[in-house]
C-alpha cells in the first residue's frame, strides 16, 4: 500500500536554486521542501517546468531527489518529475524514483514527439515504477484528449492522477472529469493557481503551482473544501494580482523575501522578465494584501 493512499490539495512545485558556480544549491532546495511542509501545503513536486527540469543533468537530478526525500522525511508526499529529452531518459528517472522511494512520479512526453510516443512512455514508466503515476497533460508536449486519457488509464491502471494543463484549463478539467469519472483519484490543475476555484468547481481536487505562495493557495483550497466559497473567493481575489506576475525570477524573489532561498542565481539569464526596482516596488505593494494570510515565513525587506 502506498504511504499516501489519496493525494489531493495544494502541491507546491519547487523552483531549482543554484549556487554562484551554477551547481544545484542543495541547501536551498532542502529549505524549499521544508518550507512546503511547515507552511501547510499538501504535497511537493520536483522538478517539473517550474524546477527547470530541462536545465538539469541526470546525476545531479537523482542525487537531489534523495536530498529532498531525506528533508521531507515522510511529512508530505513527494512527487518526482521524470520529464526528459527522450523516452529512455524518462524511464531512467522512473527507475530512480523507484529506488529512492518517491511517493509518485509525473511526466509529460518529450518535446517534438506525438501522442503515440506519450502513450508508450507511460506504459514503460509503469513497468519500472510500482507506485502511482501522474500524467502531466500540457500544451506543446503531445497532450492527450479526454477519450485518449480514458483509454490510457484503462491500459495502465497505475495512472491514478492527471495534471491537466491544456488551456483554457477549467474547460479541459471538465472534459477529463467527464471522460474518466471516478477512475482517477484526483485531477490537478496548474497555471499558477490563477483559475483555482473554477478548476475545483469543474472537477479538480488539487492544484500544482509554484510553492512560493502555496500556503495562501492551500488556505483557499481548504476554505473551498469546508464549503466557505465566498471566503475562498475573497482570498483568491487578494492573491490573484501576484499570481499574474509569476515568472522564475518572481518565484525566487518571493522565496528569498520569505527567508527560504539565499540565492537568486539563474542558469540562464531571465532577460526581459528580470525584476527591476519598479517591479519590486509593485510586488511589495501587492504583498501587503496577503501579509496576514501567510502560514509563517513573513515577507522580509526587498
Amino acid at each position: 500500500m502506498p504511504r499516501f493512499e489519496h493525494m489531493k490539495g495544494l502541491f507546491g512545485l519547487l523552483p531549482t536554486p543554484y549556487t554562484e558556480d551554477l551547481e544545484i544549491h542543495t541547501v536551498d532546495l532542502r529549505a524549499a521542501a521544508d518550507f512546503c511542509c511547515r507552511s501547510g501545503q499538501h504535497g511537493i513536486v520536483w522538478p517539473v517546468m517550474v524546477g527547470e527540469f530541462y536545465f538539469l543533468g541526470e546525476e545531479e537530478r537523482i542525487r537531489n531527489l534523495d536530498a529532498v526525500l531525506e528533508e521531507v522525511n515522510g511529512r508530505l508526499p513527494v512527487v518526482f518529475g521524470c520529464s526528459g529529452i527522450s523516452v529512455p531518459q524518462v524511464v531512467q528517472y522512473a527507475r530512480a524514483a523507484e529506488r529512492a522511494g518517491a511517493d509518485s512520479i509525473i511526466a509529460m512526453a518529450p518535446s517534438r514527439t506525438n501522442q503515440a510516443v506519450a502513450v508508450g512512455m507511460y506504459r514503460r514508466m509503469a513497468e519500472v515504477y510500482s507506485g502511482p503515476i501522474m500524467v502531466q497533460n500540457a500544451d506543446g508536449y503531445a497532450p492527450l484528449k479526454g477519450d485518449q486519457l480514458a483509454k490510457l488509464v484503462e491500459e495502465v491502471p497505475s495512472i491514478e492522477y492527471i495534471k491537466e494543463e491544456r488551456q483554457p484549463g477549467p474547460k479541459h478539467i471538465a472534459e477529463v472529469q467527464a471522460a474518466l469519472g471516478g477512475r482517477l483519484k484526483a485531477i490537478f490543475s496548474g497555471a499558477a493557481g490563477k483559475f483555482l476555484l473554477d478548476d475545483m468547481r469543474r472537477g479538480a481536487q488539487g492544484c500544482m503551482p509554484a510553492c512560493e505562495l502555496g500556503d495562501v493557495l492551500a488556505r483557499i483550497t481548504e476554505l473551498w473544501w469546508a464549503g466557505k466559497e465566498e471566503e475562498a473567493r475573497a482570498l483568491h481575489r487578494r492573491v490573484l494580482p501576484l499570481l499574474l506576475l509569476e515568472t522564475h525570477p518572481f518565484m525566487r524573489y518571493i522565496l528569498k523575501r520569505r527567508g527560504v532561498f539565499t540565492s537568486l542565481v539563474e542558469r540562464a539569464p531571465s532577460g526581459v522578465v528580470a525584476l527591476d526596482a519598479a517591479d519590486k516596488r509593485e510586488i511589495s505593494k501587492l504583498l501587503e494584501a496577503i501579509a496576514d494570510q501567510l502560514n509563517g515565513y513573513p515577507f522580509g525587506p526587498e
